[in-house]
Formats: structure tokens, C-alpha cells, sequence
């Protein structure tokens, strides 16, 4: 009798491979498939081997072996730099929103310094 054992890390493959896929611009097909957009590659050189990878994709040497980094830090470094950025926007954003309070706040007090004045 054959056993059936499930677990969950083929989706949490899926979903790693699903996001890779995503952030490198081949979903839903291939760079070379899609008309008028491609994903920039560079070949990069470690030790006489050569990685057809993204620029910004580092190919470090570990345990021996030279290799890009594995997808999961890939992933996990490009997340992080947007999430810096979203944090540096949503600031920007918030100090663009009390610059406007502020300018609101003065055209009322205007508004009712001008209405005020033309009472008889």
C-alpha cells in the first residue's frame, strides 16, 4: 500500500517561483515572448564561470561553489529596498498632507478675516 504524504512547501515553492517569475519581469511569459519589454541580463564572470543574471543579482563564491545568491535572498533584498522606498514615499506623502492642513488653515483664516472686514 502505498502512503500519500502532503506537505506545504511545494506551495510555498510555487509561490517563491511565482514572485521570482514576477520582480524579473517573465510572468505571464517570457522576456522574449513579450513584444516591445525585455528583462536586462548581464553576463557576469566568477572564476571563469559565466551567469546570465540580472545586474543587480550577485554571484558569490560559498561552500566552495560559485553561484548567484540563492532566489529567497534575491527576493528577500529586492523587497527590502521597496520597502524602504514605500516607507520614504508614505513620509512624503504625510508631510505633503500637513503642508496642505497648514495652507488650508491659512486660506480660512483669510476667508474669514475678508468676510469679517466687509460687515458693516
Amino acid at each position: 500500500m502505498e502512503r500519500v504524504v502532503r506537505t506545504s512547501k511545494g506551495r510555498a515553492g510555487l509561490l517563491v517561483a511565482v514572485a521570482a517569475a514576477w520582480c524579473l519581469g517573465g510572468w505571464p511569459a517570457s522576456a522574449e515572448d513579450r513584444a516591445g519589454e525585455r528583462v536586462d541580463m548581464v553576463l557576469k564572470t566568477k572564476e571563469g564561470l559565466h551567469f546570465k543574471v540580472p545586474p543587480d543579482w550577485p554571484v558569490e563564491k560559498r561552500d566552495g561553489v560559485v553561484a548567484p545568491i540563492p532566489i529567497e535572498e534575491y527576493m528577500f533584498r529586492k523587497f527590502s529596498a521597496m520597502e524602504s522606498r514605500l516607507r520614504a514615499l508614505e513620509q512624503q506623502v504625510g508631510a505633503m498632507e500637513l503642508r496642505i492642513r497648514v495652507l488650508e488653515e491659512e486660506l480660512n483664516k483669510q476667508q474669514g478675516l475678508r468676510s469679517g472686514g466687509a460687515s458693516p
